[in-house]
């Protein structure tokens, strides 16, 4: 094999698949926020989901894309593990549509493309119709490098060591679907190895039987990306992960004894072996669709034992009781408590914040971004509650109260706010091998026990308007503003001294001047209990 078709397959390669990612992402940037909204409404009905899986993953060309996007809703708890297995399914089936493109002819006029999404790209203003022209330009150059790829390939179909190697794939399945598993796990785009095989199909160095048994793999190996995105996530998507697995590869048992069938039948659909490939790889997906849709229900319960264990959920609101408006004081005291149980939550995520900071943990991570969102909706809901609240008849003693109470919510809701500032950058000095000195950890340790103390005798102040922990809280607040600015002095004699390295010194005083300003938030509750300042 000389140079001249090395480079010809290498660059052919580099092109299709560079065209391919730039076809997907200009298409994701263009339609991602309606993909988004359309499926956070999918939360029942496993046909319609699949069905939106399969048109998501047919706009946007990317199964890959489709399963990041779903992953990311179950961590985020926005649709249930049955919605998501079902639109995986169909994601299988929307893939399928990219092989079907690439099986029609477009070689001789994908320059015309190229230039087109070129001139486009250049001339546009806005990045959306910038997109468009990287759309255009990405599928112009994924058959450029597809035709690059089989005029390539072409002169080893009279090689006959070449052409066994190739055979080969036919006669043994075993080694059919391992090397196409492998290279799908290698490349993370199925899209990207159905049209290799495509290319040394048309080239007449693989025969539809090898390319089947390579297809196959295909179906396995892109499974690589869902399990690759559900490191670090929730329970749901690792189950979603090993269920797109198991899925997969048990289609490709269930297809195995069906392969003469494929050889029979797939021949009368076209008469180019490019067609039947893409035809093949839709006929697989359907067909696997519709034996496994009507299960998904007992498959779902399977993968739940499999990988046993509930997830960490978002809170709840408890207390806001809309039946309590028509007795204002209680419907206050409903406000209040819910207060305290949001602040309660900002405790949890104080402490989680610490643990962050002396050893980082993605799980403690993952549950304070939950946790944030549990503190945003309650914000939300609070605020909702008293602003209703305020239509009604109330003295004037409860009406001004009200606006203290909205202030107090908004303060609480940046608390968890820094409270997930401290974990961000504790992940950053984590990623980036970042260590403080001995001493520096002490002042942290002296700092953070100073603010649970302030966290607890705000708590107290708010549950039981106590005048007298609220007067407590803005001495604590004194001592907190004068550690903060020792600390702040020694670490700039430590970086003298070096101590103490500069990249940590930032991440340090991130840590400081949020811890900073959650006491001064939680003080301005406190400071509307004493009736002090603008509240």
């Amino acid at each position: 094999m000389d140079f001249k078709i090395i480079s010809g397959i290498i660059g052919g390669l580099g092109l299709f698949i560079y065209g391919m990612y730039l076809l997907s992402n200009s298409l994701k940037k263009l339609s991602l926020g309606l993909l988004k909204a359309m499926l956070e409404k999918v939360t029942s009905g496993r046909f319609r989901s699949a069905m939106m899986g399969a048109f998501v993953t047919a706009i946007i060309q990317s199964s890959s894309a489709t399963s990041v996007i779903v992953i990311g809703f179950l961590n985020a708890g926005f649709i249930p593990l049955v919605a998501a297995v079902a639109i995986m399914i169909g994601a299988n089936v929307g893939t399928t549509v990219t092989a079907q493109l690439i099986a029609f002819k477009f070689t001789a006029i994908a320059p015309l493309f190229v230039f087109a999404g070129t001139v486009i790209f250049l001339a546009a203003r806005k990045d959306k119709h910038k997109n468009k022209g990287l759309a255009l330009l990405g599928f112009g150059l994924l058959f450029l490098g597809l035709a690059m790829m089989s005029s390539a390939v072409k002169p080893l179909a009279d090689d006959e060591v070449i052409k066994n190697i190739f055979v080969s794939f036919g006669t043994s399945p075993f080694l059919g679907i391992l090397t196409g598993m492998i290279v799908t796990a290698m490349l993370q785009s199925s899209s990207t190895t159905t049209g290799m095989i495509i290319a040394f199909a048309s080239a007449g160095l693989l025969d539809l039987q090898a390319s089947v048994h390579l297809l196959f793999g295909v179906e396995i190996g892109t499974c690589i990306t869902a399990g690759i995105a559900s490191i670090g996530g929730n329970l749901s998507s690792k189950r979603l992960a090993l269920g797109h697995t198991l899925f997969n590869v048990t289609g490709t048992l269930i297809m195995l004894p069906l392969i003469p069938l494929y050889l029979r039948y797939i021949p009368m659909t076209s008469g180019d072996i490019a067609r039947q490939i893409a035809n093949t790889h839709t006929v697989f997906n359907v067909i696997n669709a519709l034996i496994f849709l009507p299960f998904v229900p007992f498959f779902v319960k399977f993968l739940n034992r499999v990988i046993p264990g509930t997830d960490y959920e978002k809170k709840e609101t408890k207390h806001l009781d809309t039946n309590l408006m028509m007795t204002p004081h209680l419907a206050i005291e409903a406000a209040i408590k819910e207060m305290v149980s949001m602040l309660g939550l900002c405790q949890e995520m104080f402490e989680k914040a610490e643990k962050c900071i002396i050893t980082y943990s993605h799980k403690i991570r993952n549950e304070i971004a939950l946790d944030e969102d549990s503190v945003d909706e309650m914000q939300k809901s609070i605020t909702e509650y008293l602003i209703s609240l305020t239509k009604r008849e109330l003295s004037d003693r409860k009406r001004n109260l009200i606006p203290a109470l909205l202030h107090s919510v908004n303060d609480l809701e940046r608390v968890g706010d820094y409270c997930e500032s401290i974990v961000k950058s504790s992940q950053r000095g984590y990623e980036h091998d970042l260590r403080f000195s001995g001493p520096a950890n002490m002042e942290l340790g002296k700092l953070f026990e100073k603010t649970r103390v302030l966290m607890r005798q705000t708590k107290k102040a708010i549950e039981n308007d106590d005048h007298r922990a609220a007067a407590i809280t803005l001495n604590i607040d004194r001592e907190i503003h004068d550690l903060v600015k020792q600390c702040r002095f020694n670490h700039i004699a430590r970086l003298e001294k070096g101590d103490c390295i500069g990249d940590a010194g930032l991440v340090y005083s991130d840590v400081l001047t949020a811890v900073e300003r959650i006491a001064e938030h939680l003080c301005n509750i406190t400071k509307g209990i004493l009736h002090i300042g603008k509240r």
